[in-house]
């Protein structure tokens, strides 16, 4: 019996040891597979023969060993913190590209026809106006330069909500993107689950798995649970997004009346719904989360799309929450301003009923509204068609007198522009002058970029560090396979050198003892 016993203990050490042959081809073939963890094989003790009684209690003899497991080698905490570096590194790069896209629209690094050119074209307008008050070619070039004015502000708002539009797009296409991950990892969290319930090995699709949650925490800020019986139940804003094999589909609905905008929504429905459905939102209100640099809230391209979008076109007007957490409506809002402020100055400066014109009347306002019961915005704004007309020189108002050369409502104007303007204050309400404000606007833009940059190198970096350890401890060396390879070589040979002893030994009792008695 004992004999018998011991072929299963070699034979149990040969099976092992092909095992341990086959886990280390398997990983040497894959070893330039991304995403590929490398597998080991984990052993055990089999059974254990009762031997004798001793002082110490029941002796017993072991029967071999066993394969009890082909497990990964990964470290699971590895894993939720690359992800979470993922997810704030995309949020970031959302914000900096927008930044960059934002600082060229504005045109801020060109030669020519940039935002800071025109508006400094009216104030040189305004200093030829105040040499030669009554000149026909400085009147007429002071209305041709605000066409221009007024056409680079449109320019630059057309701009920015084009824009708006492009982002808009991009999170209708992530939605799609995620939707489609989500759906499968859980056929993934499907397939894992029959497999090892049938006692089969199912790594590879935990590979799989682990690609597209690495793919998806770019996306979103995730938390991935591992299931007892083999599934990832996933989280997103604390909310369930997978979890037991119920996918909670995302979806969209407009966020905001009046406007083409969409949110991410939990919602089965393949159209985008109107404002007022209720749907549970995914970010919830975005206006009112701490979303400043470093902030615990900032995660995922997604969410980094919606902060640089924004709900809403941005007004002079628009109320701070429709503004201040959002990039690109933050801007707008600052342009039109900014746009405002100076229609106002030279409206009420020039037509506001004090001064007079060529024809001895008050002239006309120089910046007429499109629509006649709109508000004073950039897209709402046109040069007056009677300044335009062949003789409209004539009406501007710009003699305080009436007295052609009187250049007193002129200097008004450039010393208010100079020293500060009503409408553009500083946070603390102090007036800007109109250089110091539009200034504001670019530095902001810049301060915005600039920290959006210093967020994702910082955070890419540390991608990169927590990648490179998840690629020491999980990644394929060929030398240490190698090692392996010998390694299980080697055992195979003395099980089968066991078996060879064992085998001779029996030979010898069986066919070299001979028969008892003779």
């Amino acid at each position: 019996m004992a004999s018998m016993s011991s072929y299963s203990i070699g034979v149990s050490g040969i099976r092992n040891a092909q095992a341990g042959l086959s886990t280390t081809g398997h990983n040497m073939a894959n070893s330039g597979v991304a995403g590929y963890s490398r597998q080991g094989n984990i052993q055990q003790t089999f059974l254990y023969r009762p031997y004798r009684e001793s002082k110490v209690g029941l002796l017993q003899v072991g029967m071999g060993t066993d394969l009890s497991e082909i497990r990964q080698i990964r470290n699971k905490f590895f894993d939720a913190e690359y992800r979470d570096e993922a997810s704030t590194t995309n949020y970031y790069s959302a914000k900096y590209m927008t930044g960059q896209e934002v600082e060229n629209i504005l045109g801020e690094l060109e030669s020519s026809y940039a935002a800071q050119d025109v508006i400094g074209n009216i104030w040189e307008a305004l200093n030829e106006l105040s040499i030669y008050p009554d000149g026909i070619e400085t009147r007429g070039s002071f209305i041709e330069t605000c066409v221009t004015f007024l056409d680079k502000m449109n320019d630059i708002q057309n701009g920015l909500y084009n824009y708006q539009i492009n982002l808009n797009e991009q999170i209708k296409t992530t939605v799609n993107k995620i939707n489609d991950i989500v759906t499968k990892i859980d056929e993934l969290n499907d397939k894992i689950v029959y497999n090892e319930m049938s006692g089969d090995n199912a790594n590879d699709f935990r590979d799989s798995r682990n690609i597209l949650l690495d793919e998806l925490s770019s996306y979103l800020d995730i938390t991935v649970k591992d299931n007892a019986n083999g599934r990832a139940d996933i989280l997103v804003e604390g909310k369930e997004l997978l979890v037991n094999g119920v996918v909670n589909t995302i979806g969209l609905k407009y966020s905001t009346p009046g406007y083409a905008f969409v949110e991410p929504v939990f919602t089965k429905s393949d159209t985008i719904l109107p404002e007022d459905a209720d749907a549970v939102s995914i970010f919830g209100d975005l206006s009112k989360q701490e979303l400043s640099g470093g902030s615990e809230n900032c995660g995922g391209l997604l969410k980094g799309m919606l902060v640089s979008r924004g709900n809403t076109v941005g007004q002079y007007n628009s109320p701070d929450s429709e503004t201040s957490n959002f990039l690109i409506p933050s801007v707008q809002k600052n342009f039109d301003n900014l746009v405002n402020g100076i229609v106002n100055l030279l409206n009420d400066s020039f037509a506001g009923g004090d001064t007079f014109d060529l024809t001895g009347g008050h002239g006309v306002p120089i910046f007429t509204k499109i629509v006649a019961n709109g508000d004073y915005t950039t897209t709402n704004l046109e040069i007056n068609p009677i300044l335009r007309d062949t003789d409209g020189y004539n009406y501007l108002a710009l003699s305080a007198s009436g007295a052609v050369g009187d250049t007193t409502a002129i200097l008004e104007v450039m010393k208010k522009w100079e020293n500060g303007v009503d409408g553009l204050e500083d946070a603390f309400g102090n007036p800007y002058s109109v250089n110091n404000y539009y200034r504001s606007i670019v530095d902001d833009v810049s301060n915005e970029v600039n920290e959006a940059s210093k967020y994702y190198d910082q955070h890419e970096g540390l991608l990169t560090s927590v990648d490179n350890k998840r690629q020491t401890l999980s990644g394929v060396s060929l030398d240490e396979e190698l090692s392996y390879m010998l390694k299980y070589q080697y055992a195979f040979q003395a099980s089968s050198k066991f078996i060879n002893i064992i085998d001779s030994m029996v030979d010898k009792v069986v066919n070299g003892m001979g028969v008892v008695g003779r």
